[in-house]
């Protein structure tokens, strides 16, 4: 009973985010072994990245099959995530000499992919790992500490929240949903939640807060002009088949009441096998 009360204690997403970077960040959580007993993602039938095949081949590590639950935040100071799962400790540290990197204690270091970028991680718990890329090759030691509980986490298996000063970065969206997000740059703060539908598939809901209700407005105005925009677009190149992020986007349905602008978008389990396919 106690060990049961202590890992919920030390799960729990209010005192889980607590430990990271107070900073206006891009965050997101995914509860993995929720996802997996609903049949998400699948087994990809795609050839497996090079660089995700070597990790495997070093650790062991498979999140499909190791992984319960992941929680990053993204923000100027690095890339942070704390994950819940089954570790073989021996093999990350093997991995990560082998490597070229080090280990002291309970901490690993290596190089990233560029000499700015630093990897390193720790076992908080013998099911879980902080692992940390940024310029300061200690990082990771920021996940050590709890600090306050954080508050307003959305009540979801997986979910995004995004605050608008990252929209509005330079290049922080993608190009191929550039079209589509931009007008959700005039938003103080977007929150993108995935759930289960009765039949089997998942669901995206959006909750974007603005400044005003006028800008509430133009917002729920925007995003249906360019739905459907994306949507024709999508009708005139089907023969040269369909993009499956543009046919995500397609299927949105908008409202706007005071303040908020919600949207909620079907997502098919065939599209999350193709999102995923590689890894």
């Amino acid at each position: 009973w106690l060990r049961t009360r202590s890992t919920r204690a030390f799960f729990d997403p209010h005192v889980l985010l607590s430990r990271f970077p107070a900073e206006d960040a891009f965050a997101m959580s995914v509860d993995v072994a929720t996802l997996r007993h609903a049949g998400l993602p699948g087994q990809s039938r795609a050839k497996m990245e090079p660089e995700y095949k070597q990790f495997l081949d070093g650790t062991g590590f498979d999140y499909r099959r190791d992984l319960d639950s992941v929680v990053a935040s993204f923000s100027g100071s690095g890339t942070y995530f704390i994950a819940r799962g089954r570790f073989d400790w021996a093999k990350l540290r093997d991995y990560a000499t082998r490597n070229g990197g080090s280990c002291y204690k309970d901490l690993c270091r290596m190089q990233g992919s560029r000499p700015d970028r630093h990897i390193s991680f720790l076992p908080l718990r013998k099911d879980a790992i902080a692992l940390a890329v940024s310029t300061n090759d200690l990082a990771a030691t920021r996940l050590a500490k709890t600090g306050a509980k954080v508050d307003d986490i959305p009540d979801a298996p997986a979910w995004i929240s995004v605050p608008g000063s990252e929209l509005r970065r330079p290049n922080a969206l993608p190009p191929e949903m550039h079209l589509m997000l931009s007008a959700l740059t005039t938003a103080d703060r977007v929150v993108i939640t995935f759930g289960a539908l009765s039949s089997g598939d998942i669901e995206a809901h959006l909750e974007a807060t603005c400044r005003t209700r006028d800008d509430a407005r133009v917002l729920a105005s925007q995003l249906r002009t360019t739905t459907a925009t994306l949507r024709e677009a999508l009708t005139k190149t089907k023969s040269s088949g369909n993009d499956d992020v543009m046919t995500l986007l397609t299927g949105g349905s908008f409202e706007q009441k005071d303040r908020l602008v919600t949207g909620n978008w079907p997502v098919h389990k065939s599209l999350l096998e193709a999102l995923t396919a590689g890894i």
